[in-house]
Parts: structure tokens; C-alpha cells; sequence
């Protein structure tokens, strides 16, 4: 993935509950949604937590078989689109690799996990990584472990999950702040806004504006069924509209260089009043203000037209000039005695 181009991942997370066919019927949700890829958490429950972890058995409940798995793999290719995992451990960024994964991402819960971090770092094609409740310092220690090219291989996920996170809590001005402070990094931003909410249809598109370069956000089937993380997701027609809605607000940006394009030399043309005569003034007239107007007229594109009464007064005409004509950049010489 290049600097400055929008990939947005369709987060299906837990929301297949270890179940094979919703896992692919979650991946053509997401193709319907116009994601360019989709996202699960592989689980292994003993990569996750202790036995008297009181979700334990959720995590459990949602493990499948790598055939499974395979069979998700290969859903995704058919229909074109990346597929990305969570990893927890060994076993699933091992998995999550065999299955030619784009990309992996390691949860917030496994930034302090070193082995798992630099494995990840070190094996797959692309690392997202969560911070969300981690500090800019901690971040610049973790960053320190890696050289420029492993680096460009990274991408800072912004964000986190509150089921749903409240508006006010997602701070995107910070996105602004997180890229000044890690220039050479991608940064990306975790949409987990209510589902229901009116934030759900545009909230991302602030983030756009502040230079991430890829938006993941929950999808389900339905919102209705209550699958696992529906709380912040959209179905496949709202998600189309959303994806739809990030586009537009990439193409609107546009650019940060502050160079004239050719749409704003066209309306500058169009829009600029132009010095004209504000009366016939012979040929070696020195011009004083009063001799001049600012109008807008018909412009031979060929010239350079006067615009700023500075260009002119105090100049002396080579040629005649007739009242409302333009004076161009031609027309007229600074012979030293001028103001």
C-alpha cells in the first residue's frame, strides 16, 4: 500500500461466532459493502487468556478448524478482496500466514507482547497496530526496537472500542498530532461509533481529512441478529454508503501543497478584475491612478494581463490605449522616474 492511498477494511472481528458460514457470508457482506478488505480475529482461546477469564468460554466458542479457515481464505480471493487477520499468538499469526494473509494486526492487548510483536513485524507482509490507551512515549519505545524498513512495513491503528465509543472520546484532532510526531508512519483510524447513530454515516470522514490512510470499521449481516460486535457496525447497504462517503471525502482533500491547480488558474482568470483605461490615454502617457479602473473584460489569453494598480502606476505607455481596453504586461516600461 502507498502513502496517500485510502484502504478501508471491513471489520468482521468476532461477528461469525466460530461459525463457518457466517464467517462466509461475512466476507460477501463486506464485497457487498465495496471494502477492499475484511477483517477477522483468529482465536485461539488459550492465546488469549487464562482458563478463569471469565470469557474464556466466548473465546473458545469462537475457534474453527483451519480448513474453515481456508475455506474463508478462499471466499475472500473469489471476491477480490484482502484478507487481514487479528492475531493473539504463535499459532494464529502462523495460520493467519499460511492463509496468505495481507496483513495482521495485533490488538491493543499485545503491544507489550515483544516476541508476538517482532514475529509479526518480522514474518508478515504488513502490521497493524492499536493504541488505543497507549502513550505517545510508549509508542516511540516500541518503534525504537525497529530499523527504517521494518518501519515501513507498519501501520498506526487510531481508536478503540467502548461498545460503542462515545462521540467525544474519539478526539480525531489527535490524528493530526499522532502524524506530526511519527512522520515516516501510515496511520490509520478504528471507526467504532454506535451503529445507530447519526456519527455512525460520518464519522470517518474527519479522519480522511486528517490523512489516514486506511478506516476500519464493524460490518454485520444485519443488526437486527445481534452477532457478535454489532454494536458498532453497519450492514453491507450502509457500509457501500459509508465506503462511498470516505471516497468523496478523500477526493475533496485533495492536496496540501499550496500550488495553484489548473481549475483555480481558470477561475482566477475568470474571477480576477483586470486594469483597464479609464479613459483614451495616448502613447508615452505616465499613468496615475485616475487614468485606471479594475474591471473584468475579455483578456487575450496570449498576454499577461495588469491586475494591481502597483504595476502600473508611475509606468509610462508604449502604445495608445483606448478607455476600457486592458493594459497588459507589454504595454508599458518603468523608465526610472516614476514613483
Amino acid at each position: 500500500m502507498k502513502m496517500g492511498e485510502l484502504k478501508i477494511i471491513a471489520e468482521a472481528a468476532q461477528g461469525f461466532e466460530g461459525d463457518p458460514t457466517l464467517a462466509r457470508l461475512l466476507v460477501r457482506a463486506a464485497a457487498a459493502g465495496r471494502a477492499d478488505a475484511v477483517k477477522f480475529q483468529l482465536v485461539y482461546a488459550e492465546e488469549l487468556a487464562t482458563p478463569a477469564y471469565e470469557y474464556f468460554g466466548l473465546f473458545q466458542s469462537l475457534e474453527m478448524p483451519d480448513a474453515a479457515w481456508k475455506n474463508v481464505a478462499q471466499e475472500a480471493a473469489k471476491h477480490g478482496l484482502q484478507l487481514v487477520f487479528d492475531i493473539f499468538g504463535p499459532r494464529s499469526l502462523e495460520l493467519a500466514l499460511a492463509l496468505g494473509a495481507a496483513a495482521v494486526k495485533l490488538h491493543v492487548s499485545d503491544f507489550f507482547n515483544e516476541p508476538l510483536f517482532d514475529a509479526a513485524v518480522h514474518s508478515s507482509p504488513h502490521l497493524y497496530f492499536s493504541v488505543g490507551g497507549i502513550t505517545a512515549t510508549e509508542v516511540d519505545n516500541r518503534l525504537n526496537r525497529y530499523d527504517p524498513a521494518a518501519r515501513s512495513k507498519l501501520t498506526m491503528m487510531v481508536g478503540f472500542q467502548a461498545e460503542p465509543t462515545k462521540l467525544e472520546d474519539n478526539h480525531v484532532k489527535r490524528l493530526e498530532t499522532w502524524r506530526r510526531r511519527f512522520p515516516d508512519l501510515r496511520l490509520g483510524f478504528m471507526d467504532h461509533a454506535n451503529g445507530d447513530s447519526d456519527e455512525a454515516g460520518w464519522l470517518g470522514m474527519l479522519a480522511v481529512a486528517f490523512g489516514v490512510c486506511v478506516v476500519e470499521k464493524h460490518i454485520t449481516l444485519e443488526r437486527t441478529l445481534r452477532l457478535e460486535d454489532y454494536v458498532s457496525a453497519a450492514t453491507p447497504t450502509e457500509f457501500a454508503r459509508y465506503v462511498h462517503r470516505l471516497r468523496s471525502a478523500q477526493a475533496a482533500c485533495g492536496s496540501e501543497v499550496l500550488e495553484l491547480t489548473e481549475a483555480e488558474r481558470l477561475y482566477r482568470q475568470r474571477a480576477l478584475k483586470t486594469l483597464v483605461a479609464s479613459r483614451d490615454i495616448p502613447p508615452g502617457s505616465r499613468l496615475g491612478i485616475q487614468d485606471l479602473r479594475q474591471l473584468r473584460t475579455p483578456l487575450d489569453p496570449c498576454k499577461e494581463a495588469l491586475r494591481s494598480f502597483g504595476d502600473a502606476v508611475g509606468r509610462v505607455l508604449v502604445r495608445g490605449i483606448r478607455r476600457n481596453e486592458p493594459i497588459y504586461h507589454d504595454d508599458v516600461i518603468d523608465d526610472g522616474k516614476g514613483p
